[in-house]
């Protein structure tokens, strides 16, 4: 029926007080789906209640008319005439549909009877039973009328003919209920029905005309009144292929299925308008409900789900989010006299004719000023000058958080904070594509801050403002010409969303301007404003402080990270191994524009790995820096160069430096130390003026652009890997890297203590910082006394933590300073000599190791001859030194001699002595001097060396080994067992000490068949060593043997046999004569006849 709607009506009154109205389909026990949906749209209507602190409401507090046919129509009289609530009505109805659909209602199992006609076949009786019973619970008796005189509210239609106004709850609730074939027909005022579902088991139409006699029943013009018309179905029906011989219950059946959507089709298209407005919704769950049968109340999950997964859908959630938003202006049900209150609100605002000319109308208004011409009203306008890009990765999270920060029934202001490449701009591109699919009636605009004045300008063009205002306002500005028009033009609801709102340029005063992005911004309480930023501060001062309202945007979770490196790397065979892989998003923070700039400099440089990409990101040196140069990824001159890593974080640290020269010192300065774990205490030496307060401030400008990562209470600091990277590209062109690689080693070296095992935490705060800069000292040929003072410090720390081919190299550089410097006659230059010298012992180069020892014993006897524990120390490396050398007895009688001299030792020198000792006989296999020696050194120890010290350590695996070579097998698990797990913990997993004393362990388990604890030992071991040592490796071949052979001999034949296979396989490239080939053969064979023979047993 085509309606006449000259004007629209008053917004305000319409959503205030319109009429609102439910059309529920029928469906048997699917009738519960529908439920399913309405609990959402009052679930998120009353959501929004709560928040404005208001009552919750039901159904009948908001629809003026509930219509339904069938079930449809019972759940309609529940909802409207019994006023319950979704919960209660979804109850109910589950207890009425168990009752009505049991097998124990069921009085004919077929359709029809003997002579063909249809013949109920569930008892008619049990649904009036159960229709009273619902009654009786509400308080309410069986002969209560349809229409409730008392309260003018809520409206139920179960029909629309008049002569039905006096029938009973019970007997509306029987008579929508009369479906052919279900129940036996009800009589009311002597009328029958027969048909409550199959004759229109959609009932829009009725509940469309049922409204018109109650609101317009003279004029017919509803459309213009109706504020929310939400039809509810009970899932699409499956078409049915009937074979039957009853013709027309078929021909009903097969029309039915198509009816129903259909007729929804139909309202659709004949509330068009309403639909694109907001104002019209149909839902109905398009698949999961094919299967459930109208009666099979059993089925009743498989609806739940099939109706929450229908309205989690983002098409169908927007949906409903849209009713939601149109539902909440609802203020009170809709009076009698509403369409009289519409006309009169129309009367007002249309305008009065020219009483001086009212023949000419035209000729009058072209005689009225020009600011009096009645302008065109503004249309939606959707300015987004940048689409989406393909590679966008969904982000719903984000998505759902922004909805919820920016309500459509007010103004508000949102931001999305976070760094550079995280998807800010991308989400909110996504929030605006949702907006103008959701909303087509809302206007999007977007800025950019960065070039302001053209955005303002390019906007003002679009929307023709100039000639809009040229007769009402002497500005020319763009700016105000837009937020004029967005303040006082009826223009509907609008987002506005400002990107690269950093503040003005990056300034770090947010509205100090006049001219500030956040400055004389439209307050239009129609209006929402999203700002894009950079910067926490920003960010909380653009959404006046509502701290809630502030959005951070982190990188990608895992599966979206993953996903976005597969699609962008061209050698996807690089994913292989998951965990280097995981490793580099970790490195990456999970941001997807570093995400994609590493994928396309892995597709631009084929020859890398991943892990060697690892390998270069962690280089102190300056090999990573073509990774952030656009020029080395192709991207010379595009828009992604434009909007490049490197060339916007440049931008912001000149800007932070600029505006805070305390917080780019602080820049500077960290650009030279590594991005990971950065004490606090690193900072404090910035040559920052103003004491605590300005660094603090600094610190806190770096934190709020998320330059800084605080972590451990904030005593700790991260820097992202790419943002490092920038950092030190940054300082590089500013040519200012040769002093601040000076000023950060003398920093570390006030910072790191000399080698003493109790202040080993303060080292492992430095060390990675310490190296790095060492590393730049080194590649720009600094020498200054600070830096070589570092380097001892560096290599000395970590030859007593076992790293000694990571001592090596600093120990050189710092031995052939200390000949030259101040140091070069003292102790301290012994020192350094004697750990260099150890470090070489232990490094297979133990020739080189006594040629330097020597020529410390002689510089000792110049120079130190009176010094004591100078001696000691010489002794005992040249000792090890010739013991690593094959001569473990050389050097005993010396050390013998010294042990006799007590000259009042510190425990450190008499375990030091004692060990070697101790160690030079186990060498040599006199394992009982050694036992007597290495005992009395950790007796020596006692409570003054801790337990983890590595000396103390060492010695003490080394009393183990001589046990288990005395066959005390005991006494050595008991010390390998207390020594192991410090050794995991200080050295790790993987170092070849622990891994050493891992097999060690195992075989003194072997030794007294302790098979379980072996086993589960080198089950941790192999692996290990395989990765760490290689599989064609003794050490983990002798590994593999003993586990194959503890798994045979522990009954584990199977498992036994196939690790013989696979050591076959690995082994079959090694010579016929290799004995671990044969062994891993010879194995085989034996297992693979012993499974045979048990096999063959069972």
């Amino acid at each position: 029926m085509s309606e006449h709607n000259p004007k629209p009506p008053s917004a305000s009154l319409l959503d205030e007080e319109g009429i609102c109205m439910l059309s529920l389909d029928g469906g048997g026990v699917r009738g519960l789906s529908s439920l399913y949906v309405l609990k959402r749209i009052m679930d998120g209507h009353n959501a929004k209640r709560e928040k404005l602190g208001q009552s919750l409401q039901k159904p009948a507090d908001i629809f003026d008319l509930i219509g339904g046919t069938s079930t449809g129509g019972l759940i309609a009289i529940m909802l409207g005439r019994l006023q319950m609530d979704v919960d209660e009505c979804i109850s109910a109805y589950n207890d009425l549909i168990k009752v009505v659909f049991s097998k124990e209602a069921r009085v004919h199992q077929s359709k029809f009877n003997l002579l063909g006609q249809t013949q109920a076949r569930f008892d008619s009786g049990g649904l009036k039973d159960a229709i009273e019973k619902t009654l009786r619970d509400r308080g309410l008796s069986p002969t209560d009328g349809m229409v409730d005189s008392r309260e003018p509210g809520c409206k139920v239609s179960y029909t629309s003919h008049k002569s039905f106004l006096n029938a009973t709850i019970c007997q509306a609730a029987r008579a929508t209920s009369a479906a052919t074939t279900f129940f036996n027909p009800v009589s009311i005022g002597g009328m029958k029905f027969v048909d409550g579902a199959l004759g229109a088991n959609n009932p829009v139409d009725q509940v469309e005309e049922e409204a018109r006699e109650i609101w317009c029943s003279n004029t017919g013009n509803l459309q213009q009144l109706v504020k929310c018309f939400v039809s509810i179905g009970t899932g699409k029906l499956p078409t049915y292929n009937i074979h039957d011989r009853i013709d027309k219950f078929i021909a009903t059946l097969a029309k039915m299925a198509t009816d129903v959507e259909k007729t929804a089709e139909a309202s659709m298209k004949r509330w068009r308008q309403h639909l694109d407005q907001g104002r019209y919704f149909r839902f109905n769950v398009d698949h999961g409900l094919q299967t459930v049968g109208m009666k099979e109340y059993k089925k009743k999950g498989e609806i739940q789900a099939a109706t929450y997964k229908y309205l989690n859908s983002q098409v169908q959630s927007s949906s409903v989010q849209r009713c939601v938003e149109n539902l909440i202006l609802k203020k009170k049900l809709t009076g009698l006299d509403f369409e009289l209150r519409i006309k009169q609100e129309q009367d007002l605002l249309s305008p009065s004719p020219n009483p001086q000319s009212p023949e000419n109308p035209q000729k009058s208004q072209s005689k009225q000023p020009a600011s009096r011409q009645i302008k065109s009203p503004p249309q939606p306008c959707f300015f987004v000058p940048t689409k989406l890009p393909p590679s966008a990765v969904d982000r719903p999270n984000y998505l759902r958080k922004l909805q919820a920060a920016l309500p459509q029934d007010r103004h508000q202001r949102a931001a999305l904070a976070g760094l550079h490449g995280s998807g800010k701009t991308q989400i909110a591109m996504q929030f605006a594509e949702w907006v103008h699919s959701a909303y087509p009636e809302y206007s999007v605009f977007w800025l950019s801050a960065d070039n302001l004045e053209e955005s303002y300008s390019r906007i003002t063009q679009k929307l023709d403002l100039f000639r809009r205002y040229e007769h009402e306002s002497k500005s020319s500005d763009a700016r105000v010409l837009f937020h004029r028009y967005l303040s006082t033009e009826h223009l509907g609801r609008w987002f506005l969303i400002i990107d690269d709102a950093d503040t003005d340029n990056y300034s770090l005063s947010p509205s100090a301007q006049p001219r500030s992005v956040f400055s004389n911004l439209p307050d239009s309480k129609e209006g929402n404003i999203l700002f894009i930023t950079h910067s926490m501060k920003a960010a909380t001062t653009a959404v006046g402080n509502q701290v809630n309202k502030v959005i951070k945007v982190e990188g990608l979770e895992n599966p979206d990270a993953i996903s976005i490196l597969r699609q962008s790397l061209f050698n996807r065979r690089l994913l292989a191994d998951e965990d280097i892989a995981q490793e580099l998003l970790s490195e990456l923070n999970g941001l997807p524009l570093s995400i994609q700039q590493a994928a396309r400099y892995l597709n631009n440089h084929a020859h890398l790995t991943i892990h060697k990409f690892l390998d270069l990101l962690h280089s102190p040196s300056q090999d990573a820096f073509p990774f952030i140069s656009p020029e080395s990824n192709g991207l010379g001159g595009g828009r992604d160069s434009q909007d490049s890593l490197l060339k916007t974080a440049m931008k912001l640290f000149e800007a932070i430096k600029k505006d805070n020269t305390h917080a780019g010192t602080l820049l500077e300065f960290i650009s030279q130390i590594g991005p990971s774990s950065i004490p606090r205490t690193i900072l404090a030496g910035t040559e920052i003026k103003g004491g605590k307060a300005e660094l603090e401030e600094s610190i806190g400008t770096l934190c709020s652009f998320f330059l800084l990562a605080p972590k451990q209470g904030g005593n700790m600091f991260d820097i992202p890997t790419v943002v490092h990277l920038c950092m030190r590209v940054w300082v590089k062109q500013k040519k200012a890297s040769k002093g601040l690689t000076e000023t950060v080693t003398k920093r570390l070296n006030e910072l790191i203590p000399q080698v003493e095992w109790s202040k080993r935490s303060i080292w492992k705060k430095y060390e990675a910082h310490a190296i790095r800069v060492l590393t730049g000292c080194q590649d720009h040929n600094l020498k200054f006394d600070e830096r070589f003072q570092l380097a001892c410090k560096v290599g000395s720390w970590l030859l007593r933590e076992r790293n000694v081919k990571g001592a090596i190299p600093w120990l050189q550089q710092t031995l052939g300073w200390a000949r030259k410097s101040s140091f070069k006659n003292t102790q301290r230059r012994l020192r350094i000599q004697l750990d260099l010298a150890e470090a070489y012992a232990e490094t297979e180069q133990s020739a080189k190791a006594i040629q330097l020892t020597e020529k410390a014993l002689a510089f000792q006897e110049k120079h130190l001859s009176k010094d004591g524990s100078s001696v000691l120390a010489v002794s005992c490396v040249l000792a090890k030194s010739h013991r690593f050398n094959s001569a473990p007895k050389k050097e005993i009688d010396r050390l013998e001699k010294l042990k006799k001299v007590d000259n009042k030792r510190s425990a450190i020198e008499r375990l030091t002595l004692l060990g070697e000792l101790g160690k030079c006989y186990s060498s040599a296999k006199e394992y009982e001097k050694a036992i007597e020696n290495l005992e009395m050194g950790v007796d020596a120890a006692g409570s003054k060396i801790a337990k983890d010290d590595p000396i103390l350590i060492f010695v003490k695996n080394h009393l183990a080994y001589a046990y288990g070579q005395r066959g005390q097998h005991n006494e050595a698990i008991s010390i390998l067992e207390e020594t192991l797990p410090i050794q995991e913990q200080i050295l790790g997993k993987s170092h070849s000490e622990t891994l050493i004393t891992q097999s060690h362990i195992a075989n003194q388990y072997l030794e007294t068949k302790e098979l379980t604890k072996a086993i589960s030992v080198l089950e941790e071991l192999v692996p290990i060593q395989r990765k760490t040592l290689g599989q064609i490796n003794r050490e983990t071949m002798c590994s593999e043997n003993q586990l194959a052979e503890a798994y045979f001999n522990n009954q584990n034949v199977y498992t036994a046999l196939k690790l013989y296979e696979h050591m076959r396989l690995v082994r079959r490239n090694l010579g016929q004569s290799n004995e671990h080939r044969k062994w891993a053969e010879a194995g085989y064979e034996k297992c693979a006849e012993t499974w045979k023979w048990t096999w063959m047993r069972r």
